[in-house]
């Protein structure tokens, strides 16, 4: 086995330059503010949550900041006349290059074909259902075509395509009926970041990252479907960092350590006190 040492590689510059939505999104998800190149996500929900409608208007708002770029959305499962349906609902979805796969006898082949042109932000749709099709259409098992899918992002994810992209994925999984992750472990060990989607009884919806290897996790970014798009707000963050921050203040401050000895001493006092009279 040959160890590499990160001062003698040369890191590709490209990887480094986000691009952007011109959302919140932007800092929600990375440090360098918006999608890095060769980055695969995870996106988690249960049905319902919204995740394909959230995927969709990402792609769009890449898409529409970042006119040079090349972006793909894979139908795995819906068809041309269902999401005719949901672009009366997300606008955005008429102007995505969108491969479907319903129906497709080779799906394995069309996807290696088609990833193999070179994009820089492809939409999964599912993970799911990209491994059941493979499996029930070639002669490989459930656990082999999961491992053609994965080796298939990641082999585009290194930039190995005839146009040297280096594709960032949004993948879309389901979850349990727990609300938990549904698929291989070692998924989560691989992928940039397992982003989670919850749905609020007021039907308010967030994003949380679990993990994310190019930005900060465990925090949430509060969004909803409006007009025909998503609007983020911070300003539940907002309250709670400055909440947060209000209370270091006080705690850090000198007369708080100096109130702190003396309720300290007035206590011990007061003990001994008692201890006296038994």
């Amino acid at each position: 086995m040959k160890t590499i040492r990160l001062k003698d590689l040369s890191i590709p510059k490209e990887v480094l330059i986000p691009l952007k939505t011109n959302t919140p999104l932007d800092s929600f998800i990375s440090t360098r503010g918006g999608i890095l190149p060769s980055t695969v996500y995870i996106v988690v929900g249960c049905a319902g949550t919204g995740k394909t409608a959230w995927g969709i208007d990402t792609l769009a708002k890449l898409k529409e900041q970042n006119p040079t770029k090349r972006f793909l959305y894979i139908s795995g499962e819906q068809d041309e006349i269902d999401n005719y349906e949901l672009s009366q609902y997300i606008p955005s979805l008429n102007e995505l290059e969108t491969l479907y796969l319903s129906g497709v006898q080779n799906p394995k082949q069309l996807l290696e074909e088609t990833l193999n042109e070179g994009w820089d932000v492809v939409l999964v749709d599912s993970l799911e259902v990209l491994v059941g099709r493979i499996n029930t259409t070639t002669n490989l098992n459930q656990k082999q075509s999961l491992k053609c899918v994965m080796e298939l992002m990641f082999k585009n994810k290194r930039g190995n395509n005839k146009t040297k992209t280096y594709t960032s994925f949004l993948t879309i999984q389901q979850t349990t009926k727990q609300g938990t992750y549904k698929g291989d472990s070692s998924i989560e060990f691989d992928t940039t970041g397992m982003l989670y989607i919850k749905r609020e009884e007021n039907n308010s919806r967030s994003l949380i990252f679990t993990k994310n290897r190019r930005g900060e996790s465990q925090q949430n970014l509060n969004f909803n479907l409006e007009n025909g798009e998503m609007v983020y707000s911070l300003v539940d963050n907002i309250i709670k960092e400055k909440s947060t921050s209000k209370i270091e203040e006080m705690v850090s401050h000198p007369l708080t350590k100096i109130i702190g000895r003396s309720l300290v001493s007035l206590l011990s006092k007061e003990i001994g006190k008692k201890m006296k009279k038994h």
